[in-house]
């Protein structure tokens, strides 16, 4: 909790802060009391709520300069307030610009793994070891992407911490780094750390992310070294988000699936092109399936299939039909010149194209064919396992549309078919597989990522 001195509505106050409400009372003519003032407290109707900008106040323990974030403050009494914050920052020292963000989590460790930084060597005979660290540059991972018209330059590199009065004299972390043209904007700041943490949603299919600490950075003068000028708290940030270790360490998709494609997937997670409202809370509640759940998986598959291929309508067929025309005389000729897989591919874009109002089946057939290479192993073991040896495409894809709209519907009584409970994972994986393809992952890759993001087990 912290206590101090603000300026407030042009008054002297006092603040007391407790996790993200902001306490405030006036200390300029405390005894005079006005009939204003007596407004809130007799007709609570009528309390006033102020929208500010950010306030400025001064801790009384170490005279640390704070900025806060309010999106509401509230008239609570006849000198008192309350702020709702959304975040706040408390600065090292006095009041300064921000060049970047440096942000770490346990997820980070793992996404950059920080095994890549250090081999040993131990005798066992005389219990000589030896330790080598990697130099900066080997571990140093860069990528850019834009927000708002400003590029980013961000970094992964392992950073590490010794200790000389510690039973661990060697500490190795992941930091995510993101430099940017000096700003005080909270939006800006508020809005990076949101992406990163929506990053960290994708990759790890839960939302149970701790961030252990945001940490904002200004340049020294005329340098382009970087030091910490403050921390960063933003609401639900800070959670205790509890999740197994293993789960932790082994389940994402890490940072050798995406190094090419890191900065392709930070600028679609920046312009809101990748659907992520149906990731569930933890790995354990990935195992629940609700009528909520169902709904939000099929509704995330529809929106990215829409935002991936374009889905044409009817609207779009009047408008462009010459250059329709045209593609299906292209795609008619490739077919005609090409044998097995290559003439499959060309006619199975054919068919997309010619589909002007596709079902939720049609999409998700479609998709799976698609895909059929990079998930037809994971999907005839879920299977098997479950006892169905015989499956087709086209009947995962109708039972899960019939799902849908029974619950869409209303029909809740009917309970779910055991086997639909296996088709929802299907669809999540080909979710996975539509996003990374999206972005330019190989389909090598994409195999690869289901396979260890899903613990598939197969040495692929």
């Amino acid at each position: 909790m912290y206590t101090g001195l603000i300026r407030f509505n042009d008054k002297n106050c006092v603040f007391k802060l407790k996790n993200y409400d902001l306490e405030i009372e006036e200390i300029e003519n405390r005894d005079e009391v006005y009939i204003n003032d007596l407004e809130s407290i007799f007709n609570p109707d009528k309390r006033e709520t102020i929208s500010l900008n950010v306030l400025v106040g001064k801790d009384f323990d170490n005279g640390k300069v704070m900025h806060f974030n309010p999106y509401k403050i509230t008239k609570t009494g006849a000198k008192t307030f309350c702020a709702s914050l959304s975040s706040y920052i408390v600065f090292d020292d006095k009041e300064s610009t921000i060049e970047g963000l440096k942000l770490n989590s346990e997820e980070l460790n793992w996404f950059h793994n920080v095994e890549h930084s250090y081999s040993f060597t131990i005798s066992p005979e005389n219990g000589n070891s030896e330790i080598k660290i990697e130099p900066y540059d080997r571990t140093d991972k860069r990528f850019s992407f834009n927000i708002e018209g400003q590029k980013i330059e961000g970094n992964l590199n392992i950073s590490r911490t010794f200790s000389r009065v510690s039973t661990m004299p060697l500490k190795l972390k992941t930091d995510m780094n993101l430099y940017f043209k000096a700003t005080n904007n909270f939006a800006l700041i508020e809005r990076l750390s949101n992406i990163t943490f929506n990053f960290l949603k994708f990759v790890t299919y839960r939302r149970n992310i701790t961030f252990n600490q945001l940490t904002l950075m200004s340049k020294y003068r005329d340098t382009d070294k970087y030091h910490k000028v403050g921390t960063l708290h933003i609401k639900g940030f800070n959670k205790d988000r509890i999740e197994e270790e293993k789960v932790i360490q082994n389940q994402l998709i890490d940072l050798p699936y995406l190094e090419n494609e890191l900065g392709k997937l930070f600028d679609d997670l920046a312009e809101n092109k990748i659907y992520l409202t149906h990731i569930p809370e933890s790995h354990a509640d990935n195992n629940t399936i609700t009528p909520a759940r169902f709904i939000l998986v099929t509704a995330g598959f529809e929106w990215q299939f829409r935002s991936t291929y374009k889905e044409l309508n009817t609207e779009s067929e009047d408008k462009y039909k010459e250059l329709k025309d045209e593609i299906i005389s292209f795609l008619d000729e490739k077919i005609n010149q090409h044998t097995g897989k290559n003439k499959k591919y060309f006619k199975s874009h054919k068919n997309l194209l010619m589909k002007t109002s596709m079902t939720l089946a049609d999409k998700i057939n479609w998709a799976l064919r698609e895909f059929n290479d990079e998930l037809n192993l994971f999907i005839k073991s879920v299977y098997e396992m479950n006892g169905i040896n015989n499956y087709k495409y086209s009947e995962i894809s109708e039972r899960i549309q019939n799902q849908r709209n029974n619950i869409a519907h209303g029909n809740l009584d009917k309970e779910f078919n055991n086997i639909v409970v296996l088709d929802l994972f299907v669809l999540e994986w080909l979710y996975y597989a539509m996003v990374l393809n999206s972005m330019g992952v190989s389909r090598s890759k994409i195999k690869s990522a289901i396979n260890k993001l899903f613990k598939r087990g197969f040495a692929v």
